[in-house]
């Protein structure tokens, strides 16, 4: 008897130990993967982003680099060749702007005719690759990087120059020194990074290195690394890359329309590393003593009550043979068991119950209240016509930055409620994301939702928000399936309709017509 007894034990003891280590181990490796696997995610889709705005950013600053260039070129005095005017007009061109470091302009035969700041070089025949280029090209250029004639590494943007009868009379040039100071550098540092082990780079299209954190790496040839090789190709993009020294880092990356070149913004796997192994330390520090206290305690319990589950076992194994066995002889245990099980099965349905409240509450935004993009893609959306308003809060970070976060989700907040105010019930509000929210109205025209968009928006402009101050808004109105064949595209366009509202000027609507 009591060898049963004591294998009872053992094996319980053992059931216990590997379920609890099983537990904190599969804890502990699970946590870390997915919280790794979400950091990568999230590092990777920000850099994405941000690479694509220091791109736009860079690509508008070249625009204005050449159209600033071009008015310039107009001018009488480049077509008289004259030094004297053209060192006065280069000069204020220089100084009236923060885009060069230097001004030139060379005649047809690459002579230099005049240059600020002056080197002494009027006279002289230039031979740089910058300007070959331009003389060959005859057109707007950005030129790869090289040692100028000042003798400083530089890139040369350049825009032709011709008289009055359309005859090519040489260039007007302004240059960017890599090793200074310039006006790629004062853009891009503009947009500082805040997350630490992440920076940014840009190359040209020959995965030249033209600006980089350490100076040092400038004109360096990256083309090798694969997210350089998808730039030179005109892709943009993210993925996990080795760079050329061998570090692993999450890079986002996209072109810059106007010159070729590519921005790339990335972060080490370091940053990625660090808060992954601190949350195993701190899962360690916080579970293994509890998990201790646990084990101890079961242990004294089970020697309490081991012995009397070894009769309910009797008494089970006795009934399941059809023996009789007297009432009087069941253990006292017996009732309660019972009463266990009866609890366990309410517990059951309890947890059960919560478990269900936990999933509703899953699919809605805990902030607004509304519904949040995982419960649109758990929905199953009606093959009948429907309409979709999706708009964003104007100049929402402006709001935080003024009044503080509190008051911007109050902000959150008092839209979600007038979303519900002018909505039926059989209309669909979302939580998109951030500030962005998106409204679908089954069975609803695109005229109509048209309509309560603009009732929205005229509510929202002239009415006060919790700041104090009526908010705006602009929006995109879609229809499926007027707008779009699917759910998707009608996303997109409608998304793409919002973009255009924000691009001509905020707080007003437009509609997303496909077809």
């Amino acid at each position: 008897m009591k060898t049963i007894k004591l294998s009872i034990k053992l094996l319980i003891l053992l059931l216990l130990s590997f379920a609890m280590i099983g537990t904190y181990v599969g804890s502990l490796i699970s946590s870390q993967i997915v919280s790794k696997n979400t950091l990568e995610k999230n590092y990777l889709i920000e850099n994405q982003f941000y690479a694509k705005k220091l791109a736009d950013t860079t690509n508008m600053h070249f625009r204005d680099m050449f159209s600033n260039l071009s008015v310039e070129a107009r001018d009488e005095d480049y077509k008289t060749l004259d030094s004297k005017y053209i060192y006065k007009d280069l000069y204020d061109l220089l100084h009236s702007t923060t885009y060069f470091n230097s001004t030139w302009f060379v005649d047809r035969n690459g002579i230099v005719i005049a240059s600020v700041p002056d080197i002494n070089v009027e006279g002289t025949k230039v031979n740089s690759i910058g300007a070959r280029e331009a003389l060959e090209r005859k057109r707007h250029t950005v030129s790869d990087p090289y040692v100028g004639i000042n003798g400083k590494l530089v890139i040369l943007i350049s825009v032709p120059v011709f008289n009055d009868v359309g005859t090519y009379i040489g260039f007007l040039a302004g240059t960017i020194n890599l090793h200074e100071e310039n006006s790629i550098k004062t853009i891009l540092g503009q947009h500082p990074k805040h997350q630490n082990d992440s920076y940014v780079y840009v190359v040209d299209s020959k995965g030249n290195i033209i600006f980089h954190p350490n100076i040092n790496r400038i004109n360096d040839n990256v083309k090798e690394n694969e997210v350089v090789k998808e730039l030179i190709k005109g892709n943009s993009g993210s993925r996990v890359v080795i760079n050329t020294l061998g570090e692993k880092m999450l890079a986002g990356y996209a072109t810059v329309d106007a010159n070729d070149w590519g921005i790339v913004s990335q972060t080490s796997q370091i940053a990625v590393n660090k808060p992954t192994y601190e949350l195993g330390k701190q899962i360690s520090f916080y579970t293994i003593p509890f998990m201790l206290f646990v084990f101890v305690l079961t242990i004294f319990m089970l020697i309490k009550i081991v012995d009397p589950i070894r009769d309910l076992a009797i008494y089970a194994h006795q009934v399941t043979k059809n023996k009789p066995v007297p009432t009087e002889k069941i253990p006292e245990w017996y009732f309660e068991i019972r009463e266990l099980k009866r609890t366990l099965l309410i517990a059951i349905d309890f947890y059960q119950k919560k478990l269900n409240s936990a999933e509703s509450e899953s699919k809605r935004d805990h902030l607004t209240g509304l519904y949040n993009r995982r419960a649109l893609e758990k929905m199953t959306l009606s093959t009948d016509p429907f309409s979709i308003i999706l708009f964003d809060i104007d100049r929402f970070k402006l709001i935080n930055d003024q009044y503080g976060h509190l008051k911007g989700d109050e902000v959150l907040r008092y839209i979600a409620k007038l979303i519900s105010e002018i909505t039926i019930e059989s209309d669909l509000g979302f939580r998109w994301g951030g500030e962005e929210f998106l409204i679908i109205l089954p069975e609803i025209e695109l005229e109509q939702a048209v309509v309560i968009a603009e009732r929205l928006r005229k509510t929202l402009e002239t009415t006060n928000s919790p700041t104090g101050k009526p908010v705006t808004v602009s929006m995109g109105v879609g229809h499926l399936p007027e707008s779009a064949d699917n759910f998707s595209e009608l996303l997109d366009l409608t998304d793409q309709a919002l973009y255009k509202a924000k691009q001509e000027g905020r707080n007003r609507i437009f509609a997303a017509r496909n077809k």
